[in-house]
């Protein structure tokens, strides 16, 4: 995989939601100045305040991320506009992620289980959009959701490239194909890919309220310490990965925990803040 620092320069820090607010950062790489810009590059004439580490929004969503046909890990069609009526916690993934995505899945996979101990199942859906739709088939998804053990509130989703593509877009999530530096061995097939791929992104996570607006986001690495990671996923990080799972703020990073997640949905549906 390429080091942290080639990759900090190889993503240009993209706009969110034609609201002027910038994220920057890549995969894995995501630092606490990088979440301070993100927080305080809002739209003129917006409010906003921290919560759960993230800013506070008040946004429409573009149509071609509402519009975007997406399918789940179990093979159902699905849009954020048929989401419609639940609060939508939204992350980018990969499955062959080896250095954050792991702990984001376990993130959001934990915060999953949080809303449902708080009596809010069906209420919330915690979806995770791949940016590398070519390999990540309905197939691979559900293999890779049954790493982690299923749960109806949390869904794994890929589409056309064209539609993936125009949601990440629509949504101001910069992507960038790379070429790995090094073999790759496939977690799922146990097969070594000699010309594999990485995809670069920001790590972020977006809010959506249960009339579609956006209300909050947060960027940095996931900081799934005293999670219970997959064996599987735990033997896939790269270095780069494993220092990220041990040290997520190493380096004055920024980061998110699955807590924080909670905490957003009670503020986004107007609940006591936990």
């Amino acid at each position: 995989m390429p080091p942290t620092a080639r990759r900090r320069a190889a993503v240009v820090a993209a706009t969110l939601l034609v609201s002027g607010l910038a994220l920057s950062g890549c995969t894995g790489a995501a630092g606490a100045s990088d979440g301070q810009a993100a927080a305080g590059q809002v739209a003129t004439g917006q409010s906003s305040r921290t919560v759960a580490g993230g800013t506070t929004l008040d946004q429409r969503v573009p149509d071609a991320a509402a519009r975007a046909a997406l399918v789940d890990q179990d093979g159902r069609r699905l849009t954020l506009g048929s989401l419609r009526g639940r609060t939508v916690m939204v992350a980018p993934m990969l499955t062959m992620c080896q250095e954050t995505c792991p702990m984001t899945s376990e993130n959001m996979h934990r915060a999953a289980e949080d809303a449902r101990r708080a009596g809010l199942s069906g209420r919330v859906v915690f979806l995770e959009v791949t940016v590398d739709p070519a390999r990540d088939t309905v197939h691979r998804l559900h293999a890779y959701a049954k790493l982690y053990g299923g749960l109806p509130d949390w869904r794994l989703a890929t589409g056309k490239p064209a539609a993936v593509i125009a949601f990440w877009k629509a949504l101001g999530v910069s992507t960038d194909k790379a070429p790995s530096d090094e073999p790759v061995r496939d977690w799922m097939t146990g097969r070594l890919l000699h010309h594999s791929y990485d995809v670069h992104h920001q790590d972020v996570v977006v809010a959506l309220d249960p009339s579609g607006r956006l209300r909050w986001i947060t960027i940095g690495r996931p900081d799934a310490k005293g999670g219970r990671l997959p064996t599987t996923m735990q033997r896939f990080l790269n270095d780069e990965g494993r220092r990220n799972l041990a040290r997520p703020r190493a380096g004055g990073a920024g980061s998110w925990t699955a807590a924080d997640l909670d905490r957003a949905v009670h503020y986004v549906r107007g609940l006591p803040e936990r």
